[in-house]
């Protein structure tokens, strides 16, 4: 490791101790670079969300330092936060490759933001004020994927980002072993390794293995409707589909708004080729054996156009014995219940459902523990973090890390919040920075915790609607107070209590200094206090009227 008074600095506003919402910051004197700025899919503890993302009030409070946003690939958990925070970003360069950029643009476009975005190749080296980054070729399970080699004064810190070792990609590109190999052997600082799939034994499969078996499935229903779902960000698997539609006559369907972005950014791109005619807007008249329709919702989402084909609802397609449905994709933890109840829904509609646990038709884009111990040889960093996975699967790939040889003393693992510098005497521990969760629902919420705080008491305990008319000029109740409740078992005695609770605190209030507000408050107090005493939290909403 370089010596030098400036120090390597390392923060981490998501991606650690958890799946999803992946940023980093990476520091040297004055220069400051973000790695990815991605988001998470809303989980049950989050009920009603679309994303959650980082917050990142430490990227604000340092943004004149912030010479760019450098990303590794363009999947959602990498680069989705993005348009949410574009206004903040303004003037700030923002690097990918060709298909990471073209479906952040599209993403931009859709919100109507804007961002100065910068599209780079693997093999390319930019410079950020006194950092340079180099973007490195991996495979992964979609196109345009890069490690990065960020060179400062400090030292280099290399991040895998999310990869495989893949000997047969589709599209003939490897990850560039040969680079990473010669950036070890020049001295690595610093290696954040990601580790989604240390829990999994040997290497992963090849997405070539997927097409053989989609290929079966061609083959044995030539007079069955197709119907295939997998995510739109996997352009390999879309082309692969692509190729036997073609191979084997059928005109492909393209289901989901998401299908039809990302099908166009690929081809733009050129990531994607499309074979001639292959594609067309609506089924019109043809056969079930002459048809393939390419569909979102892989993982059960509510609006996506399988879960509308397991209701009938989609373009009037229905669904039957005529179909074969293949999921060509694995649930996301916290996604299986939601995955089951829509192939069950395609099941009882008489559809053959092929899944993964069923067959292999679905691949790992992320690195077996094999693949894991390849990385860390290649490399061979001085220090070392593994990052991208939460807490069970960080502690594997340490424990992979101390075996390889680097001493426990030069592993540490993160946590959001947490920032590190790498100096000559070892890992520094500094205060925590500001992170944590952002969650948007339409927009970004300025109190989204106590948004699904509410949101999480409504499910688990209901809600009580305290209707009530004062005479302010009184300082007493004018009338009956009305209790309206939902989610909730309201009982005579129940009621009687809630309505007494609401006189006491009108009647032994100020009335003097009260106003409608002050009312309500004290109402809301009062009958909170009857629930506590049982453990009960159910959301309490006073309306209050002067009369």
């Amino acid at each position: 490791m370089a010596k030098s008074a400036k120090y390597l600095k390392t923060s981490f506003l998501g991606g650690v101790g958890e799946i999803g919402k992946n940023m980093t910051v990476i520091e040297c004197g004055e220069d400051m670079i973000v790695v990815d700025m991605g988001a998470s899919f809303p989980k049950e503890d989050s009920p009603g969300m679309d994303a959650i993302i980082p917050d990142i009030t430490y990227l604000k409070q340092n943004l004149k330092r912030l010479r760019g946003v450098v990303l590794t690939h363009g999947h959602e958990d990498h680069i989705g936060a993005i348009p949410y925070y574009a206004d903040v970003l303004k003037g700030v360069p923002i690097y990918g490759t060709s298909l990471t950029i073209g479906l952040l643009r599209r993403k931009l476009e859709k919100n109507a933001k804007k961002c100065n975005l910068v599209t780079v190749a693997a093999g390319d080296t930019v410079t950020l004020g006194g950092i340079k980054v180099e973007f490195i070729k991996v495979c992964h399970s979609m196109a345009g994927a890069c490690a990065l080699a960020v060179y400062t004064q400090g030292g280099t810190v290399f991040v895998t980002g999310d990869f495989k070792i893949d000997n047969t990609p589709i599209d003939g590109k490897k990850t560039n072993i040969q680079r990473i190999a010669e950036i070890g052997a020049k001295g690595v600082a610093l290696m954040l390794g990601e580790s989604t799939n240390v829990e999994r034994k040997g290497s992963s499969t090849s997405e070539m293995v997927v097409g053989q078996n989609l290929e079966g499935i061609f083959a044995a229903n030539k007079k069955k409707r197709l119907i295939v779902a997998c995510f739109a960000s996997s352009n390999y698997r879309v082309q692969q589909v692509l190729t036997l539609a073609h191979k084997y006559g059928r005109k492909v369907v393209l289901a989901g708004k998401s299908m039809k972005g990302m099908v166009d950014v690929a081809s733009a791109c050129g990531e994607l080729n499309v074979p001639k005619g292959v594609i067309v807007e609506s089924i019109g008249k043809l056969k079930p054996g002459e048809t393939l329709i390419l569909a979102t919702g892989s993982q059960g989402e509510p609006l996506s156009a399988l879960n509308k084909l397991s209701k009938g609802e989609f373009n009037k397609i229905n669904v039957g014995s005529d179909d074969v449905v293949v999921l060509s994709s694995s649930p996301i933890p916290g996604n299986e219940k939601a995955v089951y109840d829509v192939i069950n829904a395609l099941f009882k509609k008489g559809a053959e459902v092929i899944y993964d646990s069923m067959n292999d038709i679905h691949v790992s884009g992320h690195a077996y523990e094999e693949e894991l111990k390849l990385m860390l040889s290649l490399v061979h960093p001085e220090y070392f973090m593994p990052v991208h996975g939460e807490y069970r699967h960080q502690h594997k790939h340490s424990a992979i890390a101390r075996a390889l040889g680097i001493p426990s003393k030069n592993i540490v693992i993160p946590a959001i919040g947490e920032s590190y510098s790498v100096t000559s005497k070892g890992f520094r521990k500094h205060s925590k920075v500001h992170a944590g969760n952002i969650y948007v629902d339409g927009v970004i919420l300025e109190d989204g915790e106590a948004v699904v705080s509410d949101r999480r008491s409504l499910a688990e305990y209901g809600m009580i609607l305290l209707l009530a008319a004062v005479d302010i000029s009184r300082g007493a109740l004018a009338g009956e107070v009305d209790v309206v409740a939902r989610g909730f078992s309201l009982t005579d005695d129940v009621e009687r209590s809630i309505k007494n609770a609401v006189a006491d605190a009108v009647y032994s209030s100020d009335f003097d200094k009260a106003d409608i507000d002050e009312y309500a408050k004290c109402m809301k107090r009062a009958v909170r206090k009857l629930f506590m005493r049982d453990r009960q939290f159910p959301i309490i909403i006073p309306v209050v009227v002067e009369d």
